[in-house]
């Protein structure tokens, strides 16, 4: 067992076993959580507001009524997790949402929406509810693009509905919006995945092959199944995000020293073209909504945890490699429907593209398959415009 997680399973178990005076009547659940089974602790006091009617007043009370109860040791022992296993906001919310399922169990939708409504007000961010009929919708304010969601604007800021986030872009139903606003000033809900949480790691073993200069080359790497078990489940947002999306321990550990290997003694022209040829041919591509029937953009990890990638997928591993085994400037360039990567490799050949004053040459991660062909734009793109979506100095 690696001795971070081993310090981890210590943190948590003296976190959790900690209990303030007259907790007698605490009780606690073993919550599954991805890879990790987490102990909340909690006053069945919270859960005896019934569920209210579904109208202005009767909502409003129902908020208050949670906060007369003993809310605070189900909010403490969420806010360890979060911080204990460094969550972001999304996976925060996504470990309460499981909490308040099991908590609330056979009881109904909306007593559960209510409840997640007003611990993430308590917990500071700036929600608002919606409801309709027989139905209660969650909505934060974020300051993040989130596609293919539900939003409102309200007072100049957009609320996005977590409770339907992954609605799809099909027409929205008409929704009342409550008029409370519990937290008026709290805080911004991100959906940045800027670190991976610390959980615990589900490694696969695989071999990945890649042609280069007429020899082919083999490398074993382990890849944490983790990421893509809480990936599947995140929400569609900017396409920039998913780049900056670091490996995992166990695929950085186990992948970068044979790369390293192949690039030793290498000039820069010649890592980039080994890089390119490593994203082209080592996986088989296919397009999203061919594979998945949607949209769905990966981190770096997830192209060695599918049998399919597209551009945007290789884009995001070759950024992650390059920012390790070139370390020189780059662009993420989108044309309507390709993304690929420029570096600024040295000026020595034609066909470089000029972004505020700096030469960037084309690294394409996915064409041609088996070339390691740098410094031309894709096929069918030549004249195409593109936008310059991410930079890296």
């Amino acid at each position: 067992m690696h001795r971070s997680f081993l310090f981890l399973m210590v943190t948590a178990a003296a976190l959790f076993a900690w209990k303030p005076a007259g907790a007698q009547d605490y009780k606690e659940l073993m919550i599954p959580f991805y890879s990790e089974s987490l102990r909340i602790t909690y006053s069945p006091s919270f859960l005896s507001p019934g569920k209210p009617a579904i109208n202005d007043r009767a909502l409003s009370q129902h908020f208050h009524a949670l906060s007369k109860t003993d809310f605070a040791p189900l909010l403490r022992s969420l806010n360890q997790s979060k911080k204990l296993f460094q969550l972001n906001d999304w996976l925060y919310f996504r470990l309460m949402r499981k909490a308040l399922g099991q908590l609330y169990a056979g009881r109904s939708n909306v007593e559960i929406e209510l409840a997640c409504w007003f611990l993430l007000s308590q917990a500071g961010y700036d929600t608002r509810l919606a409801y309709l009929e027989e139905e209660a919708f969650v909505y934060v304010y974020t300051q993040d693009a989130v596609f293919e969601a539900p939003v409102i604007e309200d007072n100049g800021r957009q609320y996005v509905n977590l409770t339907n986030i992954r609605a799809g872009a099909g027409k929205q139903r008409a929704l009342y919006l409550l008029n409370f606003n519990p937290n008026i000033n709290g805080n911004a809900f991100s959906f940045r995945l800027d670190k991976l949480p610390l959980l615990r790691p589900s490694e696969t073993t695989l071999k990945v092959r890649f042609l280069y200069q007429n020899q082919w080359h083999e490398l074993e790497a382990k890849a944490d199944r983790t990421i893509r078990d809480y990936m599947a489940e995140y929400p569609l947002i900017d396409e920039s995000q998913y780049l900056d999306v670091p490996l995992s321990t166990t695929l950085f550990e186990s992948l970068m020293p044979q790369l390293q290997q192949l690039v030793k003694g290498k000039s820069e022209w010649e890592i980039a073209e080994i890089l390119a040829a490593f994203t082209r041919s080592a996986f088989a591509y296919k397009e999203d909504k061919e594979y998945f029937g949607y949209s769905k953009p990966m981190v770096a990890e997830e192209v060695f945890l599918y049998p399919y990638s597209d551009c945007e997928d290789r884009s995001a591993l070759f950024v992650r490699l390059a920012n390790e085994l070139l370390r020189l400037p780059m662009i993420v360039m989108a044309y309507p429907d390709h993304l690929t990567v420029g570096v600024a490799l040295p000026q020595t050949k034609a066909g470089f593209i000029r972004y505020k004053s700096t030469a960037y040459y084309i690294c394409d991660p996915t064409g041609p398959v088996n070339s390691p062909v740098v410094g031309e734009v894709p096929e069918g793109y030549e004249k195409a415009a593109f936008e310059v979506i991410k930079e890296y100095k």
